[in-house]
């Protein structure tokens, strides 16, 4: 009789440990912020003037780490160029940092027009990424923050456009 009542007493123990842990668990916790120094982090653009991630403030912003010998990120940016004139209207910036050479990055966008803002990334551009879970510092990279930094979202290798529709579409909701 000892056995029965001891082994129904783990069992509501255990049972009121679960549910007090996915109590606990489903608290909401903030979003992680951006590496530090991502928002002022500053880059030429295809002119080769010097830009900043921090001058969208009050945006939503949508940055893709790419390169034009990167086949995935060729393979995406029709999707991107399409996708962005409804998204900037919503309060959603498209950002590209490009990830080779001045002359090759401005020469793939001269066959290949991109409607949003470029940047150049550096050699050391894609170690701020390692914080985001880019550990291989791999492209193409998909990062979106929020109007304070926070990360909302984070895709690495190619982008599914169902998948990013539905994580701006989350986003575009609450502008």
């Amino acid at each position: 009789m000892n056995g029965k009542l001891w082994k129904g007493g783990v069992i509501v123990a255990t049972t009121l440990l679960l549910a007090f842990g996915f109590h606990f668990r489903q608290e909401p916790t903030p979003p992680p912020v951006a590496p530090p120094g991502f928002s002022r982090l500053t880059l030429p653009d295809l002119q080769g003037t010097p830009q900043s991630l921090g001058q969208w403030p009050q945006r939503y912003r949508l940055i893709n780490f790419w390169a034009p010998w990167c086949t995935p990120c060729r393979a995406e940016l029709p999707m991107l160029t399409r996708l962005y004139p409804q998204w900037s209207v919503r309060n959603v910036q498209f950002i590209g940092i490009a990830m080779d050479s001045p002359e090759s990055v401005n020469a793939f966008v001269k066959t290949h027009p991109l409607p949003y803002p470029n940047l150049i990334g550096q050699d050391d551009t894609l170690t701020l990424t390692r914080n985001l879970g880019n550990a291989q510092q791999g492209l193409p990279m998909t990062v979106l923050l929020g109007p304070r930094d926070q990360v909302i979202w984070v895709k690495l290798g190619r982008l599914d456009e169902a998948e990013l529709t539905r994580e701006l579409a989350r986003v575009g909701t609450e502008n």
